[in-house]
């Protein structure tokens, strides 16, 4: 009876301990060791669950900073993604998506990367094309247009002039608007006394349009005409323009898609080989697929 006795006092000594290691509150130890026939051993489980710490997060961060010092430098996590190297090989695929996009994809057993930027391509060229020879017919249509209504040639002059041929009535209009106001300009002093008749008379002379630069046009219509055939033939250029830019920019885009992809996870090849060399019939044929 005294032996279950002190193993019941015992438990409830260990349970005490217990409690007051997870609450944080002074163990009551002290009052059972006062007993003489209580003993404060406890348990082997028991004992274990007081040796933890009363903190399993603090416990947890230490045990983490722990293993990640202990961690080699080099080592990498596994489904950590390193990067490319700049090989040989890699570089000609560059190479060769910059020379024509897809080409690097192709190489490598990409094909539908590789279509994507063939169709790309062939559509910007197209669109190109197209752009150029819009632009073509359009400046051929306002040039016929000045030529047959203005009665002026503007085959291999520059856009400036042409500009100015569609934003004036007349040549006439345009000495007057134009050279005399900036002879004006020049010779006259701000009282609108003319200082120098001569210099005047010089500067109308030398910069006036004549001869073959002159041209009239019979209606606003026309003149409307022409401008709005001359937007459109400008509108042309960008276009074919913005074309170019496009092609440099698919080239670009398959490059950096080349140098970041690698060769497909599967390849087929043919594979004729002789096994038995003191057999000359014995002749091996397959297909090798790799993944």
């Amino acid at each position: 009876m005294s032996r279950v006795r002190r193993s019941g006092m015992s438990l409830l000594a260990a349970l005490a301990l217990l409690a007051s290691a997870r609450s944080g509150v002074a163990s009551p130890s002290a009052s059972f060791a006062d007993t003489p026939n209580v003993a404060v051993d406890a348990p082997a489980g028991l004992a274990s669950a007081l040796a933890q710490p009363s903190f399993d997060g603090g416990a947890a961060d230490a045990r983490t900073l722990l293993a990640k010092k202990e961690k080699p430098a080099s080592t990498t996590e596994p489904g950590e993604h390193v990067g490319p190297t700049l090989s040989p090989e890699r570089a000609q695929t560059i190479l060769r998506s910059l020379t024509v996009p897809g080409w690097g994809q192709a190489a490598m057993g990409h094909t539908t990367a590789a279509t994507v930027f063939a169709v790309a391509e062939i559509g910007i060229w197209v669109s190109y094309l197209s752009f150029s020879v819009q632009e073509h017919m359009r400046t051929d249509a306002f040039e016929r247009t000045a030529l047959v209504q203005a009665g002026i040639n503007l085959q291999g002059r520059d856009e400036e002039f042409k500009r100015i041929v569609g934003s004036y009535i007349s040549s006439d209009e345009y000495n007057e608007l134009v050279v005399r106001r900036d002879a004006a300009n020049q010779f006259y002093d701000t009282t609108g006394h003319l200082v120098d008749p001569i210099g005047y008379q010089n500067y109308v002379a030398e910069h006036s349009l004549k001869g073959l630069d002159t041209w009239t046009w019979p209606s606003d219509e026309s003149l409307l005409r022409y401008r709005g055939q001359r937007k459109d033939a400008q509108r042309a250029a960008l276009r074919s323009n913005t074309a170019l830019g496009l092609a440099v920019v698919n080239r670009l885009i398959s490059a950096i898609h080349a140098a970041r992809i690698g060769p497909a996870h599967s390849s087929h090849s043919f594979e004729l080989s002789f096994p038995d060399e003191t057999d000359p019939t014995a002749v091996r044929v397959g297909v090798r697929t790799r993944f």
